[in-house]
């Protein structure tokens, strides 16, 4: 409910207007007398600010909200109306708007709320940068006229992003991810800009331009040169699914590589945090030298997050919150479309064994997601890997079962499996049923 102070003058002519009713009575504009009606219970104390991605990718949208504070009950009655807002998108630096000019217009805006959307931008094969353009919206209802902000236009910076997963995600950290500049101060991984100077790493045996071969780089002891980087791309992208190692020192997509000491091998190398295990240790500059940070916690979230991939050079390694990582990789644009639907997918009820073969892929396929439901509709999936990354192109019901936690009963049953490669993730198929 709005605190109105001394001095504040809500007017029912000017409540009447700002619900578009003709008539000026309050139970009229209400649309209900049976309880108490207030005229404090359509104000607000101020206009706040805009919510929503900062990137918009091409050929998708975004729904952008304008906020308010303390709002009444009834403050409804005066949001849900468009002409109570004034929404604009310019292009900083002048020239034609890369966001369609019908997805925000008065006619689509509405509830204090757009959508905007980032039309095609057609480069032939040519990536082109993150390009600013200028959100803004006035909100002016000639009723809550006290309200701080109150007809001043309320802006935020948007970006229209080339191009949704065509791009592929792969080897990309979440948005807000700090990372350490040559100067060492410390700047979230979405702010960067290229030509931007970050501090690195040169090591032995690994070579100056390692985007293809990093993974297969290993060393029993590390020795390092501190190097100077600079950023020469940044793409920007979104996830479904990111891992979060210690609690939100390092969080990124699955095939994000960081620096390990390997619990197994006993070397360091890079490592995707897919296969990262609490065995092994991240590697950490801190002091000027580079020490063994012990792994604790590794929790996969599933929600729709911004992602940023940036490419540095001369050397390939970058910190990010201190920890030494590696580049986006050699595959990151090479625009790769998701992977199709696994292929043949069947049951060997001998071997009690599903197994399918692998959609044709123009990069490579690291990992499946199955799911194994008593419901066709795969509604309650009584085994889901969707969250736990499965290498190989088949799984028996005694893997299932021990994952499951127990034996599975009796029943009729469906499956379906899809492919992950690049950071992207493709289509499930069609549900296969079984007789267990």
């Amino acid at each position: 409910m709005a605190t109105l102070s001394s001095g504040n003058t809500l007017s029912l002519n000017n409540l009447a207007t700002a619900t578009d009713n003709g008539t000026k009575a309050l139970g009229t504009i209400a649309g209900s007398t049976s309880t108490p009606i207030s005229m404090s219970a359509f104000a607000i104390d101020a206009v706040g600010s805009l919510s929503g991605f900062t990137y918009v990718v091409e050929n998708t949208s975004e729904n952008y909200t304008l906020g308010f504070t303390n709002e009444g009950g009834r403050f409804d009655k005066i949001k849900n109306l468009k002409r109570n807002f004034d929404w604009s998108v310019t292009k900083n630096g002048g020239g034609t708007s890369l966001f369609t000019s019908a997805s925000y217009s008065q006619a689509l805006a509405g509830s204090g709320s757009l959508i905007l959307n980032a039309g095609d931008m057609a480069n032939s094969g040519v990536l082109i940068g993150a390009t600013a353009h200028t959100l803004s919206v006035v909100f002016e209802d000639g009723y809550n006229d006290h309200a701080t902000n109150y007809n001043s236009a309320r802006t935020k910076t948007v970006y229209s992003v080339d191009s949704y997963d065509s791009n592929a995600a792969a080897l990309c950290l979440v948005s807000d991810s700090p990372v350490t500049k040559g100067d060492g101060s410390i700047v979230e991984v979405g702010d960067l800009s290229e030509g931007d100077v970050l501090k690195g790493y040169a090591f032995d045996g690994l070579d100056e331009h390692s985007d293809a071969t990093f993974l297969n780089w290993r060393t029993g002891s590390l020795v390092e040169t501190p190097k100077d980087v600079t950023v020469k791309n940044i793409t920007f992208s979104f996830s479904n699914k990111i891992y979060n190692i210690n609690n939100g020192e390092v969080k990124g997509t699955s095939e994000h590589p960081m620096l390990i000491s390997a619990s197994v091998s006993g070397d360091y190398r890079f490592t995707e945090l897919m296969a990262l295990t609490t065995e092994d240790k991240l590697i950490k500059a801190e002091s000027g030298s580079l020490i063994e940070v012990p792994i604790t916690s590794i929790e996969i979230e599933q929600s729709d997050v911004e992602i940023v991939s940036i490419d540095v050079e001369e050397q390939d390694t970058y910190l990010v919150n201190g920890y030494v990582t590696h580049n986006k990789g050699g595959n990151s644009h090479t625009d790769l479309s998701a992977p199709g639907a696994p292929t043949s997918l069947a049951f060997n009820s001998g071997t009690e064994t599903f197994s399918w073969v692998a959609p044709t892929f123009g990069g490579t396929i690291t990992a499946y997601d199955w799911q194994f439901d008593n419901n066709s509709n795969f509604s309650s999936p009584l085994t889901d890997l969707n969250v736990t990354e499965w290498n190989k192109t088949n799984v028996n019901m005694f893997e299932m079962a021990a994952l499951h936690g127990s034996i599975i009963s009796s029943g009729t049953y469906y499956f379906r499996v899809r492919a992950r490669g690049a950071g992207l993730v493709g289509t499930y198929t069609s549900g296969l049923e079984v007789t267990i």
